[in-house]
């Protein structure tokens, strides 16, 4: 069997830049020059990298014409530099913590809702995945998007029962041959964007409004249970039966950047009001600005911001496991600041300050080498089948 390609991109909100920058190098490699729905047999993504996800491989609509080509890299780069205010559209009252900080819709066309129906309008996840397969006979196969579903209807559900009333639900390309879990594009790339306190929980599906004729239910941001989807991702490949071993498997994880200093607290000394030594009940976790490793203020809610590191790091050290039984692993991502941490912050300054990091990064000793590596492995199984299929149509 072929090996099969994976690209998975992580959580992160204006973050997305950074990978989005990656796989723009990755993309104009010289090496490469391909899109990346050429390259990757599987794309997968949580938050921000859902929407990165979907983009690399859905068709749009381009100042109201019809595009079959999806996004290129390029496209999505200049898409976190440029439309931040898009998506990040401040909503009234938050200040006072009883809303979300920003619009699902505002009702008058903004919003990160209004947004993504703006570029993808009514296609559904198999309008993708027939696009890519008859029009573009692109590589790509599967796609997918991580999102946690904490409702069905919004209302009290008697028996709840897992899949369709709670639990994790991935919008992906294999499912959505059935009506029932066929939803619109921009569904799946806003649940898996639904971070708590940020955005409204996502309501999908269920034929109302712009939604589609799928299963109602309300979802939450993929980060609550998998910031990084490179797990799901080889969890799919067999899923969907693309391969029989991990050996079969080249992945390639791409982060938002990491900050370390928000992977764990002070705990010795925090300063009154707060107990010392971690006696922490409820409003320390979720209202002081505990202090982080290197000593700087969390800002409120550092139980979330430790659920959220811990997540991630889940996934990457369960995954450097699983090398030994022959997957082939590639993980790009930057140290970043605390300031650069915030998922939020689409201030110019730091856009430009990410960019700049993500530049360093790949022109650095760690990142050139993986770049490299990922380059040089991708180009060789690519020649590979491009020679296979050239015999096969000789004969």
């Amino acid at each position: 069997m072929s090996k099969i390609l994976i690209l998975t991109v992580d959580g992160g909100g204006i973050k997305g830049i950074i990978p989005s920058y990656f796989l723009e190098q990755l993309e104009s490699a010289s090496a490469m020059g391909l899109p990346c729905y050429q390259i990757f047999d599987i794309i997968g993504g949580t938050s921000t990298g859902g929407i990165i996800a979907t983009a690399l491989t859905s068709p749009l609509l381009s100042n109201g014409t019809e595009v079959v080509e999806p996004m290129t890299a390029s496209d999505i780069f200049a898409m976190y530099k440029n439309n931040g205010d898009k998506i990040f559209v401040s909503q009234e009252f938050a200040d006072f913590k009883y809303v979300s900080l920003y619009y699902g819709d505002d009702g008058n066309g903004n919003g990160i809702e209004p947004y993504l129906q703006s570029i993808y309008q009514s296609y559904s996840l198999n309008d993708a995945k027939n696009n890519m397969e008859q029009v573009l006979q692109g590589r790509t196969k599967h796609v997918f998007t991580t999102s946690y579903t904490i409702n069905s209807s919004g209302g009290v559900v008697n028996k709840p029962q897992k899949g369709s009333d709670y639990g994790p639900y991935l919008f992906n390309w294999l499912d959505a041959s059935n009506p029932s879990d066929d939803y619109l594009v921009w569904e799946a790339a806003r649940a898996t964007s639904a971070a708590p306190t940020f955005f409204p929980v996502a309501n999908l599906g269920g034929g109302q409004g712009a939604n589609s004729q799928a299963n109602e239910r309300w979802a939450l941001d993929g980060g609550v249970m998998s910031n990084n989807p490179a797990i799901w991702a080889i969890s799919e490949a067999f899923r969907t039966q693309l391969v029989s071993s991990l050996s079969d498997i080249v992945l390639v994880s791409l982060g938002t950047g990491t900050y370390p200093g928000g992977a764990g607290l002070v705990t010795a000394h925090q300063g009154d009001p707060d107990p010392d030594n971690g006696n922490w009940g409820e409003a320390p976790w979720l209202a002081s600005d505990l202090y982080d490793l290197t000593g700087v203020e969390n800002g409120d809610g550092a139980i979330i911001k430790i659920i959220t590191e811990a997540v991630q790091l889940v996934s990457s050290q369960q995954i450097l496991g699983l090398e030994s039984s022959g997957l082939s692993y590639y993980r790009l991502e930057p140290t970043i600041t605390q300031a650069q941490s915030q998922m939020d912050n689409i201030s110019k300054s730091n856009v430009d300050s990410l960019i700049q990091t993500a530049t360093d990064y790949l022109n650095g000793t760690e990142g050139s080498a993986i770049f490299t590596a990922i380059v040089n492995e991708l180009t060789s199984i690519i020649d590979s089948n491009s020679e296979v299929a050239s015999k096969k149509q000789l004969q």
